[in-house]
């Protein structure tokens, strides 16, 4: 299956239905929020955690957003696919790394944009493949991810991770004692423009993080 990308290049980003947890429907938002957020800034480096097929890291490359692109999943054939959209697309500054931990990417890998449509939910129903894209059991994939990227985040590198308050009742304040403790700071938490819906189960939110 294609998905197709909304810049000039029009990456066919390659994938399996169930892959997909969102990054090509709120997950594209993205781009106008970078675009937004840092108006005439492109990242040296991006990072999409828990990338899945890469939606959001192909769409801000595609935009030119970020000059090369990094990408981990923890799931291989997710992987496969990113690797398989660079071949297509004769892609040389795109790397994708088998891991579900930050803590597994090579050490040399530094970030100026960090961003990840990361599992949203402690618990829910649904099938493996669903569990797997939408469940971090007691976070600890969040708490391993805080507790890695900072050895990875460029100076004055930027995390900004999409969330889902139908998951994360307390919104930051969930994660806010892992930031804290990995000499993160939060600098900015807003309400998805277009995804926000209250009693809702999408209820996107974004979380801003530097280092202090």
């Amino acid at each position: 299956m294609d998905f197709v990308t909304t810049g000039p290049n029009q990456y066919r980003v390659q994938h399996d239905s169930w892959m997909d947890g969102g990054g090509t429907w709120f997950g594209q938002e993205y781009i106008d929020i970078v675009q937004q957020r840092y108006s005439n800034q492109t990242f040296e480096r991006c990072y999409e955690w828990c990338s899945g097929p890469a939606f959001i890291g192909f769409g801000l490359l595609d935009h030119g957003l970020c000059r090369s692109l990094c990408v981990s999943d923890i799931y291989p054939d997710a992987i496969a696919r990113v690797q398989e959209t660079a071949k297509i697309h004769q892609l040389t500054n795109v790397s994708a790394y088998s891991t579900g931990t930050v803590g597994g990417l090579p050490d040399h890998e530094m970030f100026n944009l960090v961003v990840a449509n990361p599992p949203h939910f402690l618990a829910c129903p649904g099938s493996d493949h669903y569990q797997r894209i939408a469940v971090d059991q007691d976070w600890l994939a969040h708490q391993e991810f805080f507790k890695n990227i900072g050895q990875h985040l460029a100076p004055n590198g930027v995390i900004l991770l999409q969330e889902n308050q139908a998951g994360s009742l307390n919104r930051e304040k969930d994660f806010a004692a892992y930031i804290e403790s990995a000499g993160l700071e939060i600098t900015d938490v807003f309400d998805s423009p277009a995804h926000y819906t209250p009693n809702h189960y999408t209820q996107i939110y974004y979380i801003e993080i530097r280092q202090k």
